[in-house]
């Protein structure tokens, strides 16, 4: 039986990125062997050390002057012989955090060092439902992450931005055009079948989600962390006027936490508490048991689409606008130009009372599930370096 490497965000506090190692296993473990790996090497907190101290001398130099290199080269010192060593036993390798960008997060250079070890060993690779971001040739990190993606092991892509993604992927970044491009859904779309969990409609509780206030401003937004707050207390407000119950939920992130206790400071309900899930299947449980969602972090909306429960979400980075576009949702979700309460509020009655388009959603998950399975079946041996 072939052992496939799932590599990925498998331990980090945000429950939501665990989603999709979680049915990315799902999907493989049916006919294969796997082995999730963590793009970080918890043990090697010697090594962790320098590539911190290379991130904060890259962080000293001004924009278009970072020496993005001194970060690749901490990356390479601090993952390299530990992803040498999970994925020496390997015949495959699947990228399950779907994410393919080298803006935030520093995955660029983590693909960059698993993709030169996979080509070392022989091993094939696979990227799984990427959000794409916008090719720009004058960064360094975009070239280099380019640079790796058109290695000879890289044997397939796929893209949750639909035609965007693969168009994308395509003009700008792959050079081999036998590289396989598909459109596919979020594997996170199968949690159902992954938690063995159903919604559960008694329940009359709205969940709020919250993300942390300066998201907005992060990705280049003009909504400022005062303004995301006023928007939070004007809902509750509407809410409570209502008489409609609701809760405070995280993915789990401290962060978003914190964000919430301003919130309900400036409310005037601190003594209210925050809902934090204890792990992955503890958030698919929360979101399963709520009436509807109002979404801020993306695998938060895609729980619920794919439970089937009702939400609505904000717009704050563009893989919210393709998730919307490939689900045919946009009018379920706000600008930054929309953000009003009355408004959220008008949206997110109208999305209870027009369901998702289940058969679209099968469809994307089956195709999902094909390509993974195209993958594994016919990528063949790769020529080792």
């Amino acid at each position: 039986m072939k052992k496939v490497a799932l590599m990925g965000l498998v331990g980090w506090d945000n429950y939501g990125e665990q989603f999709l190692a979680k049915t990315v296993d799902y999907l493989v473990g049916e006919q294969y062997e796997t082995k999730p790996i963590d793009f970080r090497p918890f043990q090697l907190r010697f090594r962790y050390l320098i590539y911190a101290g290379m991130v904060a001398i890259t962080n000293l130099f001004p924009g278009k002057h970072k020496p993005y290199p001194l970060i690749l080269f901490g990356v390479k010192l601090w993952t390299k012989r530990y992803y040498r060593k999970q994925l020496k036993d390997c015949d495959a390798l699947i990228f399950a955090c779907g994410s393919y960008k080298y803006g935030t997060q520093k995955l660029w250079a983590h693909y960059a060092v698993a993709i030169d070890t996979a080509q070392k060993l022989g091993i094939p690779v696979m990227f799984n439902a990427m959000n794409v971001q916008k090719y720009n040739g004058t960064d360094w990190r975009c070239r280099c992450l380019t640079h790796y993606s058109n290695y000879p092991c890289v044997k397939m892509f796929t893209t949750r931005d639909g035609e965007v993604g693969v168009k994308r992927l395509k003009k700008d970044y792959l050079k081999n055009e036998h590289v396989p491009v598909i459109a596919v859904g979020d594997a996170a779309f199968w949690i159902p079948e992954c938690y063995n969990v159903q919604r559960k409609q008694e329940h009359d509780v709205i969940g709020i989600n919250l993300i942390r206030g300066d998201v907005f401003a992060d990705y280049g937004y003009s909504v400022t962390e005062m303004q995301l707050a006023d928007l939070y207390c004007d809902l509750l407000k509407l809410l409570d006027e209502k008489e409609l119950k609701w809760e405070l939920f995280t993915n789990g992130l401290d962060v978003d936490y914190k964000f919430g206790q301003t919130v309900l400071k400036q409310y005037g309900k601190e003594d209210i508490s925050i809902r934090v899930p204890n792990s992955d299947r503890d958030l698919v449980l929360m979101i399963s048991g709520y009436k509807s969602v109002v979404g801020s972090r993306l695998h938060a909306c895609i729980c619920a689409y794919s439970l089937n429960v009702p939400f609505v979400g904000f717009i704050w980075d563009e893989k919210l606008v393709r998730f919307s576009e490939i689900i045919d949702r946009k009018d379920y979700f706000v600008s930054e130009d929309q953000m009003q309460a009355e408004l959220l509020y008008e949206k997110l009655v109208a999305a209870c009372e027009n369901e998702c388009d289940s058969e679209l959603r099968t469809r994307w998950k089956m195709l999902t599930k094909k390509t993974i399975r195209q993958f594994l079946t016919h990528a063949g041996t790769v020529e080792k370096e």
